[in-house]
């Protein structure tokens, strides 16, 4: 079934990004102030402190006169945002952004693209903006995702704010604005047959955003990276007939993939002790040399109850993460926890 998505996917002309940025900000602000402000501060370097919310103070005293009863201060703030979907930005660009800008109490000029400047560019940037009042930061579109995550966790009973971005990464997955997207998946009691079948299985009516390979996770760590090689609604009849639909992937269903999903269907209520998975839901298949185990281990408190996104390339830190298998990327994944 179709959702409808407030982020605009049909056009990759950078304006469309600025303003569906701004859409995302502009929305969080509208359903908490506070939970934007913390956005905003998680994405910016610490030395750095951005205020949208007024201090409330009374009988404030001055440096002459009487003591004020109520005194509301906002802290004056502007901040620029420079989008480009690849590359970076000409240097004396964004330096003249801040030069014809008339300065606030804090002046910020966000950069976000899918890389970033190197420390030196960055720190040349800010030397040459100061006398402008102005800080740089540069950013890319998985840091803004990261942020937007970690704030949607703080604030997990917020429905609208996991809506809201749930929607937003959907708009840049779906417009390639990160790319090699690793989902990971709370699999739990299926996990015997998430294991035993290359496979993982979810309802129809749940949604989902595109990705590449998918992490099989359990007991507090990613035991299996699969990359993604055909998606498949599938539907067991009384009569033992599967009858599938493609969603995704170059080839048709094999037997041997029939199988697997027709095992896995069977399987279920026993391994699960209720329920019935032989109609209304999706199954992503994994080939055998792209199905690898792994130990990403979750150092963190509490388990996951949700999907969790993370794009490869960041969380590998590999520029060239194409030219890796499946199996160098769950050797990498050894090394790192979360």
């Amino acid at each position: 079934m179709g959702f409808i998505n407030p982020f605009q996917i049909y056009s990759k002309v950078e304006n469309t990004v600025t303003n569906n940025i701004l859409l995302l900000l502009s929305n969080m602000y509208r359903i908490n102030p506070k939970i934007y402000e913390l956005f905003i501060n998680d994405i910016l370097p610490e030395h750095i402190n951005y205020k949208v919310i007024p201090v409330f103070k009374q009988q404030k005293s001055q440096n002459e006169g009487e003591i004020i009863d109520g005194h509301i201060q906002t802290k004056a703030t502007k901040i620029i945002i420079e989008t480009k979907i690849t590359g970076l930005n000409n240097a004396n660009k964004l330096i003249n952004y801040c030069k014809n800008e008339n300065s606030a109490g804090t002046n910020i000029l966000i950069h976000i693209s899918d890389s970033t400047f190197d420390e030196t560019t960055i720190k040349s940037i800010n030397q040459k903006i100061r006398i402008y009042n102005f800080d740089f930061v540069a950013i890319t579109f998985y840091d803004l995702l990261s942020s937007l995550e970690k704030i949607t966790e703080e604030y997990n009973f917020n429905e609208e704010l996991y809506h809201l971005s749930k929607d937003f990464f959907d708009y840049c997955s779906s417009t390639n604005l990160i790319k090699n997207v690793f989902r990971i998946v709370p699999c739990n009691k299926s996990f015997e047959l998430n294991e035993k079948y290359r496979l993982y299985f979810q309802p129809e009516s749940r949604r989902y955003s595109n990705h590449k390979f998918t992490g099989i996770y359990t007991a507090k760590e990613v035991k299996y990276i699969g990359k993604v090689n055909k998606v498949f609604l599938a539907e067991l009849t009384e009569e033992g007939t599967l009858i599938t639909k493609k969603i995704s992937g170059n080839a048709e269903i094999t037997n041997e993939e029939e199988n697997r999903i027709i095992n896995t269907i069977r399987a279920f209520p026993k391994i699960y002790g209720y329920g019935d998975i032989s109609k209304g839901h999706i199954f992503f298949l994994f080939d055998d040399n792209d199905f690898c185990p792994t130990e990403f281990k979750k150092l963190t408190s509490g388990g996951i109850r949700k999907n969790k996104y993370y794009e490869l390339k960041s969380l590998l830190n590999i520029e060239n993460i194409e030219n890796l298998s499946t199996l160098e990327m769950a050797e990498k994944l050894n090394d790192i926890t979360w």
